[in-house]
């Protein structure tokens, strides 16, 4: 795919429906506004930020979250974090950065906050969006919509016989909030993703007992690895090495030979390597687990009325369980075209565009640990689809794509409920920056050359060359290796 014009001549400028303002709605906004187009960002709460804040019904951080990856590699192309902040951001400190982005850009004025989408119709012109507000209800017209409401909606619980016996409390991960209430207490968490991993962590130094059930081991990785952020291993000269996975591993043996003993341990050794199941972060999982501070089960089998039972046979007196157990995707506006199971029915070409639906975007449906710049380059691209600069392919060849790329998830990754909104991120990003000729040409940049190819994948190497380029793009990139040197 080429680019037919450049920004300054695009055939159309589009009046674009923008659904949520967390990263990806800020960020579609902010690439909307870059190439000329109209965007109304349409908010249910009261301020950007979507699951990063704290305090309100949307927002999924709890008082300990932090970045898995560094904010190196995790924030927007064109905006780095502000130096003052931590390597890896507290929830408190990316909703900050969050705000910033959208008044340094500009983007406050195009949002409509306290605005719930209720539906949106195809017309033969564009998409009737209807919104409701305090006072009333409306319906307006819009050439193109991008979907950016994310994946963290519906929480989802499990089932377990007994469940409704038990007399302890239940709660989701996404109504904690403070560790405060596990003093003292007898705690299960159920989950080890993210959520689950740093639930299960802090439970362990208030609670008189902490738990912490799941189905499969997985990896649990340092932020750091020989003083630097371990992201920083993940180099564009290590994507391009012929088998690579085998040769890797070879080279970090040294780096990863002490997490792996200090997995078989604590008897949490995955059976497939990080790559294949998706590591989490976190310095103190290990150590709590092999310090007894943190007892590990396999799954719930069921409930009884005080206790857990596990499906080793074991049990425990219980009284607080956590289910950490993830989101489904819900999108309640787009019934009409997704169905009853909308995660199922979200078949999109590359993670953006549904082939059937015309002048729609899909942005930051996606599963990974790197989510602002990921969604940030799928709304470059969708911004150059709907202004006419770039085309999309035929709808079979949409679809074609959409089922191999199905396999592929099926074929990389272990079965789990994200399973089919899973990218590889640095692979993923490469794919859609090729969409938009944002690639980093190497013969134009000899002067930073061992940055780009053996620095780490800063999103800001998408921002050297090709559309709505980044004056500091060079600069930043040099400089970034000799901010984390200690």
């Amino acid at each position: 795919m080429s680019l037919l014009n450049s920004s300054q001549n695009s055939p159309r400028k589009c009046r674009v429906a923008v659904i949520g303002a967390g990263a990806s709605g800020i960020a579609t906004a902010k690439c909307l506004l870059e190439d000329g187009h109209e965007p109304t960002v349409f908010e249910r709460s009261d301020q950007v930020g979507g699951v990063w804040v704290f305090n309100n019904s949307q927002g999924r951080a709890f008082s300990t979250v932090h970045f898995q990856h560094s904010k190196y590699v995790s924030v927007f192309s064109d905006y780095p974090m502000s130096l003052e902040s931590s390597e890896f951001p507290h929830h408190t400190e990316v909703l900050q950065y969050l705000n910033e982005y959208v008044d340094h850009f500009e983007i406050r004025k195009h949002i409509k906050f306290n605005t719930t989408v209720e539906k949106v119709v195809r017309t033969n012109n564009g998409w009737d969006v209807t919104i409701s507000y305090t006072g009333g209800q409306s319906t307006f017209n819009f050439d193109a919509i991008a979907i950016c409401s994310g994946i963290y909606n519906e929480a989802r619980y499990p089932d377990f016989p007994g469940q409704e016996k038990f007399k302890g409390m239940i709660i989701h991960a996404k109504d904690y909030k403070e560790p405060s209430i596990f003093g003292g207490k007898n705690v299960v968490i159920l989950g080890n993703g993210p959520s689950g991993v740093d639930i299960a962590v802090t439970a362990s130094y208030g609670a008189n007992k902490a738990i912490w059930s799941y189905r499969k081991n997985r990896w649990l990785l340092p932020r750091y690895c020989e003083r630097k952020p371990f992201d920083f291993i993940v180099t564009r000269l290590n994507k391009h090495i012929p088998f690579r996975h085998q040769i890797l591993s070879l080279v970090h043996i040294k780096k990863f030979y002490p997490i792996l003993l200090d997995h078989k341990a604590c008897g949490v050794k995955p059976n497939v390597g990080p790559e294949k199941s998706g590591p989490v972060f976190n310095e103190d999982a290990l150590n709590r687990i092999r310090l007894g501070a943190i007892k590990t089960k396999p799954n719930i089998a069921h409930f009884e009325e005080n206790r857990v039972v596990f499906e080793d046979g074991s049990s425990e007196a219980v009284d607080i369980v956590v289910y950490a157990t993830g989101y489904q995707v819900k999108v309640p506006f787009m019934d009409e075209y997704l169905g009853e199971d909308h995660q199922k029915n979200l078949n999109l070409y590359k993670m953006v565009f549904p082939p059937e639906l015309p002048n729609c975007g899909f942005i930051g449906f996606v599963y990974g640990n790197v989510i602002f710049p990921t969604s940030e380059l799928q709304a470059r691209w969708f911004s150059k689809v709907i202004s006419g600069e770039l085309q999309l392919p035929s709808k079979a060849v949409m679809e074609e794509q959409i089922k191999e790329h199905r396999k592929h998830q099926e074929e990389g990754w272990l079965d789990s409920a994200y399973r089919s909104l899973r990218v590889s991120a640095f692979d993923y990003m490469d794919d859609i920056a090729k969409e938009i000729n944002a690639l980093p040409k190497i013969w134009e940049n000899w002067a930073i050359l061992k940055d780009i190819f053996a620095g780490p994948m800063l999103s800001t190497q998408y921002r050297i060359n090709g559309p709505n380029k980044w004056e500091g793009a060079v600069s930043w990139i040099k400089k970034v290796p000799q901010l984390v040197k200690k």
